[in-house]
């Protein structure tokens, strides 16, 4: 990190300090304290990029599709067993305080 007085590359996160230095970090300016002069500022944070993945192999690739397709079967299961047992809760609540009709 460059530091925002000497312009040198020797800056270095430093400990968060006071409500301000908090609630600047949610939103991704952390402090930073330079070891050459001192100063102490706040910038954002640098993330690294993630290394590319490897080409997937014939074998790797189908046994990833299939654990998707099971994890989207499984998932629509749990939506439609949920739903439905959600509908039924609903028709058993609507007759248990539905009000009875007063015929003659």
């Amino acid at each position: 990190m460059l530091c925002a007085k000497c312009q040198t590359d020797s800056a270095h996160r430093s400990h968060r300090v006071g409500i301000r230095e908090y609630l600047a970090s949610m939103v991704g300016y952390y402090p930073y304290r330079c070891r050459n002069c001192g100063s102490r500022f706040r910038g954002l944070r640098k993330v690294a990029p993630e290394p590319a993945a490897p080409a997937k192999r014939g074998v790797e690739r189908e046994i990833a599709a299939t654990r998707g397709a099971r994890r989207r079967k499984a998932w629509r299961r749990g939506i439609l067993l949920y739903g439905g047992a959600l509908i039924l809760f609903g028709a058993l609540l609507y007759y248990l305080t539905r009000v009875p009709s007063m015929g003659n």
